[in-house]
């Protein structure tokens, strides 16, 4: 029976029920949360992308999480386990790596003097740059998302950061933006840390 595969974790993490018929297959002490599905090729629409971010949102409520990317699917539970025995260790350690840690996202545009928002440009790059590095500082990680089109700054982020120290993250983040009125620095999160994960399925 094919399955689709929404992410690894620790087994004895999940505990609560998990929505849209997802379950916890154990392999040792590692657990792969899936449902049923057919086993064809797909592009997930927008519906199956939402599906599965909340079955792997529901799953992080329970504990760390290693997401995978939506549509992938195993043709049977022994494709799935020897997938994960091979990378057994490589998971595990990953799942160490993330334990207590939570994603963030941040975009920072100007602000012109009618209100509207500004995507380039030098001045909103250097500031950005300079917001960016004091919120490195606040977190374990960070990677761009979105980088100014002429300096490639980036003007978006992700960032991995201490679940205990979120509330010190949000404050850094309302800190940098009462102090740099002439632009706009949104926050959202906690995520699971979808930007940190990256999952491979080569043989």
């Amino acid at each position: 029976m094919p399955f689709r595969l929404y992410a690894i974790c620790n087994h004895d993490d999940q505990h609560d029920p998990l929505p849209e018929g997802a379950t916890v297959l154990g392999i040792r002490e590692l657990g792969a949360i899936v449902s049923d599905a057919e086993y064809a090729a797909e592009s997930p629409d927008e519906e199956a992308i939402e599906r599965h971010a909340r079955v792997v949102e529901a799953a992080f409520a329970n504990g760390e999480v290693l997401p995978v990317p939506p549509g992938t699917i195993f043709r049977n539970e022994a494709a799935l386990q020897r997938w994960v025995e091979l990378h057994y260790v490589t998971l595990a350690d990953a799942l160490t790596f993330v334990a207590g840690r939570v994603g963030a996202r941040v975009h920072i545009s100007g602000v012109d003097r009618e209100g509207d928002e500004v995507e380039s440009g030098t001045d909103l790059a250097e500031k950005a740059a300079e917001m960016m590095r004091a919120l490195r500082r606040h977190s374990v990680a960070g990677v761009p998302l979105q980088r100014e089109h002429t300096t490639a700054v980036p003007l978006g982020s992700a960032f991995l950061v201490e679940r205990s120290h979120w509330k010190d993250f949000q404050a850094e983040v309302e800190r940098l933006q009462e102090s740099n009125r002439r632009t706009h620095v949104s926050l959202t999160g906690p995520w699971p840390p979808y930007d940190f994960v990256r999952v491979e399925f080569g043989s």
